[in-house]
């Protein structure tokens, strides 16, 4: 499996020659350039700008096979059950023995029998920025209690992009120290398969 971070809270999952696309942007505000991309498939956490932007997303058409298993949990974007931000979907992503989860903009709503069907994924995407999400200080305990393999941290502010608003990446990774967790890439990309490392995958935003 491949992850590749098109910035914010967007991923390109590819596996089989199948891919798919989770929380499409607009620009906005957020210093990111106009998003550009080609999947098989587009999936939503929720109807914000932010992360709903499907038009940026060209579907391949070929009709391919999905070799995914898509589970959705609803939840809720506020700790006041969606009263101010709405709903929120948590996907989480099966095939060939593998788990992914992407969080969304969670705030509250899994119950206990949903984190346990979410733990022990293989990754985990999660955000910690703040503002319109989890702080850093929530999303860490919440990162520890789903115990997965890989977390790969989203939804923050880096160089010129994201929100003012939001916090900085060391919000969050500067919570592992002193434990040598943290792995900083050079690229956007990261291959998954079961003999990948547990770590903290802090990928770098290529425009």
């Amino acid at each position: 499996m491949e992850i590749t971070w098109l910035g914010h809270a967007c991923y390109k999952i590819s596996h089989k020659g199948y891919s798919v696309i989770i929380d499409p942007y607009y620009c906005m505000d957020m210093g990111y350039p106009r998003l550009q991309a080609e999947a098989d498939a587009v999936l939503v956490s929720h109807e914000h700008k932010g992360h709903n932007c499907r038009e940026a997303v060209k579907l391949t058409g070929a009709g391919k096979p999905c070799p995914f298993e898509v589970t959705r949990f609803n939840t809720f974007h506020d700790t006041s059950w969606g009263l101010m931000r709405g709903e929120n979907t948590v996907h989480m992503i099966e095939w060939d023995g593998y788990k992914l989860v992407h969080m969304g903009d969670y705030a509250c709503g899994l119950t206990d029998n949903d984190k346990f069907d979410l733990s022990f994924a293989d990754v985990l995407m999660i955000a910690c920025g703040g503002f319109r999400a989890m702080p850093a200080i929530y999303t860490k305990p919440l990162a520890d209690e789903l115990m997965a393999n890989v977390v790969i941290p989203m939804h923050y502010a880096h160089d010129n992009c994201g929100n003012r608003r939001l916090e900085r990446i060391e919000a969050f990774t500067d919570q592992y120290m002193p434990y040598p967790v943290v792995k900083w890439y050079d690229n956007n990309t990261i291959s998954i398969d079961k003999s990948t490392p547990q770590q903290v995958a802090v990928l770098k935003f290529k425009p």
